[in-house]
């Protein structure tokens, strides 16, 4: 926990954790807003829809969802290789 910056040497938290509470209400939020009604594939953070971050900042680099986790390319290629190497079309139009 030290290497990753959670906690000093001493043990002292230097991240700033969220209680259960806290941790658990985005969850309950995406389960029940209306907010997200028809939508689906979006990364939400703090009972809100995460915007992309900005990997060049310290900060940006803790919070919101990272580019290439919504690259539209990069999805339908993961799509393709789990297709192939699975043998399932999970997204195959039905008939």
């Amino acid at each position: 926990m030290v290497a990753l910056g959670w906690i000093d040497r001493a043990g002292n938290s230097i991240f700033p954790w969220k209680t259960p509470e806290q941790g658990a209400a985005t969850c309950a939020w995406t389960a029940t807003s209306p907010q997200l009604a028809g939508m689906g594939g979006v990364y939400c953070e703090d009972c809100d829809i995460a915007e992309v971050a900005d990997t060049d900042t310290e900060r940006g680099k803790a919070r919101g969802v990272n580019p290439y986790a919504i690259d539209p390319g990069q999805a339908a290629r993961l799509r393709t290789l789990s297709a192939e190497l699975t043998g399932i079309d999970a997204f195959a139009p039905t008939k």
